[in-house]
């Protein structure tokens, strides 16, 4: 039988190795083409546009710092009320009644000190009456000003010329201490509030000077100059944004009410160069971390390789690169999903 296994064998090996010689080498993927563009640089940091909120420059919700029924409830919601003027008073006969007893006990404790006194300086009473009788002097003075403090704890007056927002609860209603009644708002200068972007606020920071132009919804159309108030210095863990205020100008009236909304136009006063890429947003890949990326081109290779960016702001349709990639650099606007590292693209251009 060997010698016909032998005969097979060498039957087969030039079959075999004939159809080897049929198969073409592989080829490699014809190159992907890409839109590119360039990571640009502006020259200058560029006007903005936020919406913000006239608000009141300060809201306090206002209460009564002892308990009881309220008996007058005068303020208005809307209205505005002087500075002094009556918000609310609680029912005061009992609070008349603990000033009248300690206004008796306080008399007495008077009286008995005068008497120690005279007979100490006849010899006829102990130093420890008459130091026992100044201590409940003492008590007594300190409650007969305490009773007169909570007396004047049942009646709320305007701190300010103040706007009344909200009756937080209605009259003849029995409210326990610290109970907050009525929120008002100081109008005497309206502000607004909105958020800039980190980008933005270290100019702010670093004291530069912006121009501020408002829009406001009850005056569609007229800018309302603006100057620059304060700004918190701890950005929102969500958004890293800053809050800023700026009231009107000197010269500018503010018609509003509080919570209307506000269009605010902002630029800088003096040119600013940034070190800041911008890069359209649909260049914006993420990685399997999440994290941001972009699609960069070796024009050498003809590849792409992704590059981890940090991200700034967005403006408009484009994003600030705070990190990550140089200006020049050629990235691939759309379709980032479909590349890999080391793929083999053509530029757009190129294909055409």
């Amino acid at each position: 039988m060997r010698p016909v296994f032998a005969w097979i064998f060498a039957w087969m090996v030039p079959l075999v190795l004939a159809g080897c010689g049929d198969d073409e080498e592989p080829q490699d993927p014809p190159a992907q083409v890409v839109k590119l563009v360039e990571a640009t640089q502006p020259s200058v940091y560029p006007g903005r546009r936020f919406v913000g909120r006239v608000e009141a420059r300060s809201t306090v919700d206002y209460a009564f710092q002892v308990g009881g029924r309220i008996d007058e409830f005068p303020a208005i919601q809307g209205a505005v009320i002087g500075e002094g003027e009556l918000i609310a008073r609680l029912d005061q006969t009992d609070y008349r009644l603990q000033v009248r007893a300690a206004e008796a006990d306080h008399e007495q404790a008077r009286r008995n000190l005068d008497r120690q006194r005279t007979l100490r300086a006849q010899g006829a009473a102990s130093q420890a009456a008459l130091d026992a009788a100044v201590a409940e002097f003492n008590r007594a003075d300190t409650q007969l000003d305490s009773a007169r403090q909570e007396l004047a704890y049942t009646t709320l007056v305007a701190p300010f010329d103040a706007l009344i927002a909200r009756r937080l609860v209605e009259n003849y209603t029995t409210v326990p201490p610290n109970t907050e009644v009525v929120r008002i708002q100081d109008i005497s200068e309206l502000r607004i509030r909105f958020n800039v972007p980190q980008a933005l606020m270290q100019h702010l920071d670093g004291g530069r000077r912006f121009r501020a132009e408002a829009e406001i919804a009850t005056l569609p159309g007229e800018r309302i100059p603006l100057a620059y108030r304060e700004h918190a210095t701890e950005p929102d863990e969500v958004a890293q944004t800053y809050e800023v205020e700026f009231a009107p100008a000197s010269e500018a009236a503010l018609i509003a009410l509080p919570g209307t909304t506000a269009t605010v136009h902002l630029e800088l006063e003096e040119t600013v160069d940034t070190p800041l890429i911008t890069l359209p947003a649909s260049a914006l890949d993420n990685d399997e971390a999440g994290d941001f990326r972009v699609w960069v081109f070796d024009p050498e290779d003809g590849v792409v390789t992704p590059r981890t960016v940090s991200v700034g702001e967005t403006l408009e349709d484009r994003v600030m690169i705070t990190a990550g990639i140089e200006a020049g650099a050629q990235v691939v606007a759309a379709g980032a999903h479909r590349l890999r590292d080391g793929m083999r693209v053509k530029p757009l251009d190129a294909a055409l």
